[in-house]
């Protein structure tokens, strides 16, 4: 029997709200996390947009071959860059470049962590999804919603994929309503993955003071405990990130970016491949994101110069390699690609021996043995 959930969430424009019609985020009025969903019952939200999905998911064995040993962070995987995005008219050489949607990524493209960039919609009171207001606004799915909806979908099909790793970038300025609108967000990534799909940081932290101790100590847990789970962080200013990790974290679904002293700190955002911090933060036991194959170096750079690029973040051991060409393209000499990965490799500064691709993730158990 497959397990199976429906999830509904009805929001809409604030009664009498001053946001822009045309989507733009704007400032006033906060989101009510201790209201109910149900429209009939919530005085601060009218009838407007309809969050409603339902998920299934089979219940079947994706055991792989050592996943009572390999951990979290003993893997290596591709990611995009602006995950959504898709090239505006005119010429914006940073900006020319289209992702396929997230779901077509992760079925054929390899990609096992996104990057979504996301904007608090006053009038609807959700989280939006596009890279710059009106100019470079194209997106293959424009709520947040719908993004962690086309993951979901996907991973339910597929529940023996390894961790997929989600990073949201808050780009809605920072005020003295961010902290309920953090509340918004936590809300939306619970409205489409529940708990026990999630690698939260209540799961990570568990027993110990604080996660930063955790995750020093006894470790990230194994891919055994997380196959098929969803890791989100997020890629907030430090004011921002310094807000989020206020409340106890174990109540939270994200990782706030962290520095290695923070009592948080479990996940670090270093787009620099030869940043000097990517080993140490390795060697501590943090999960790293960094960048390769960008644009719009990737125009200016031969494949030479694009290799190593690629080589230094690769070897660097951390975690996440982010790209904005993850597949081949005519005007760009490289694109990344996992060596050996099938699609992600085992990591080669943090994987023990013996660690194979097949054990990481093996396309053939991706939907049952």
């Amino acid at each position: 029997m497959g397990r199976w959930w429906k999830t509904g969430l009805l929001l809409g424009a604030l009664v009498g709200g001053c946001g822009d019609d045309d989507g733009t985020p704007s400032d006033g009025g906060t989101f009510d996390s201790s209201a109910p969903d149900d429209a009939g019952s919530d005085a601060g939200r009218d009838a407007g947009y309809v969050f409603d999905a339902s998920f299934s998911r089979p219940d079947v064995d994706v055991t792989h071959p050592m996943d009572e040993t390999l951990r979290l962070n003993h893997l290596q995987c591709e990611g995009t860059h602006n995950s959504y995005h898709r090239a505006p008219a005119g010429e914006f050489p940073d900006w020319q470049y289209d992702h396929a949607p997230l779901d077509v990524q992760l079925e054929s493209q390899g990609v096992r962590q996104f990057e979504l960039d996301v904007w608090w919609n006053n009038r609807e009171r959700l989280w939006h999804v596009y890279h710059v207001e009106r100019i470079d606004d194209g997106t293959t799915c424009e709520r947040l919603l719908e993004c962690l909806a086309t993951i979901r979908t996907w991973s339910d099909a597929h529940p023996g994929h390894h961790p997929i790793f989600v990073q949201i970038e808050t780009k809605t300025p920072f005020d003295d309503e961010t902290g309920m609108r953090f509340e918004g967000l936590d809300e939306e990534i619970r409205t489409v993955f529940p708990e026990e799909l999630i690698v939260s940081p209540a799961r990570v932290q568990g027993d110990a003071a604080t996660l930063r101790d955790a995750v020093t100590t006894t470790g990230w847990p194994t891919l055994g405990e997380v196959r098929g789970r969803v890791l989100f962080f997020l890629n907030c200013s430090r004011q921002e990130c310094e807000l989020y990790a206020s409340r106890d974290l174990r109540e939270r679904p994200a990782f706030p970016d962290s520095r290695l002293d923070d009592p948080w700190a479990a996940v670090r955002i270093l787009n620099s491949a030869d940043d000097p911090a990517i080993p140490t933060s390795v060697a501590m036991g943090m999960l790293v994101r960094t960048r390769a194959i960008s644009m719009p170096s990737a125009f200016e750079l031969d494949a030479d110069g694009l290799r190593a690029e690629l080589d230094a973040a690769l070897a660097s051991g951390a975690h996440f390699i982010s790209t904005d060409v993850p597949v081949p393209r005519e005007d760009v000499a490289l694109h990344v690609e996992m060596p050996e990965g099938m699609p992600s490799r085992c990591n080669p500064v943090s994987a023990p021996e013996g660690c194979t691709a097949a054990a990481i993730e093996d396309p053939s158990r991706l939907m049952g043995n």
